[in-house]
């Protein structure tokens, strides 16, 4: 059996790890996760348009005239159905007892749900038999949501609400 002595040589620098190397690797570990975040934070901030609906905070204050309007409309019995023909967004308005309901003003809102850059409110032209019709030519293409009213017959009040997905290919 052989003695062999184990013996860290002194004069040996490389591979050793000090204070300073230590102090370096979590600066610029921590520095890179401080960049990291700060370009996620930017790109975060940059492309949300914020707030959807406008005065969403007093929409929740009077939510109960909201439900008050729902149940009015329930009342009515009234059923709609709209979809995309061609270059046109039709929409199609029944009574309770599957009537046409035509010469009334019906709108839509129509919004990207993406970006409210596009989004616009047009009033449909009536074309009898309950079919109210509006282009969407210029829009761009991808989904939007339709959010359909139609006033009462003066014109003043909203008495029916209707929503629908829809996809415009291009």
């Amino acid at each position: 059996m052989t003695d062999h002595a184990l013996s860290a040589d002194p004069s040996s620098k490389s591979g050793k790890l000090t204070g300073w190397h230590v102090f370096w690797i979590m600066l610029g570990f921590f520095g890179l996760m401080f960049t990291v975040n700060g370009i996620f934070l930017y790109h975060a901030i940059t492309s949300f348009p914020g707030e959807d609906v406008k005065k969403s905070y007093l929409q929740g204050l009077d939510y109960n005239s909201t439900l008050d309007a729902k149940a009015s409309q329930d009342l009515l019995g009234w059923s709609a159905a709209a979809g995309l023909y061609d270059e046109n967004l039709v929409f199609n308005l029944a009574d309770s007892a599957g009537e046409p309901i035509s010469a009334r003003l019906v709108s839509v809102e129509l919004r990207h749900p993406g970006s409210t850059t596009h989004d616009e409110v047009v009033v449909l032209e009536s074309h009898g038999s309950g079919d109210y019709v509006t282009s969407v030519a210029d829009l761009p293409a991808g989904r939007w949501d339709a959010q359909f009213k139609v006033f009462d017959v003066e014109g003043d009040e909203v008495v029916f609400r209707a929503n629908k997905r829809i996809v415009i290919v291009p």
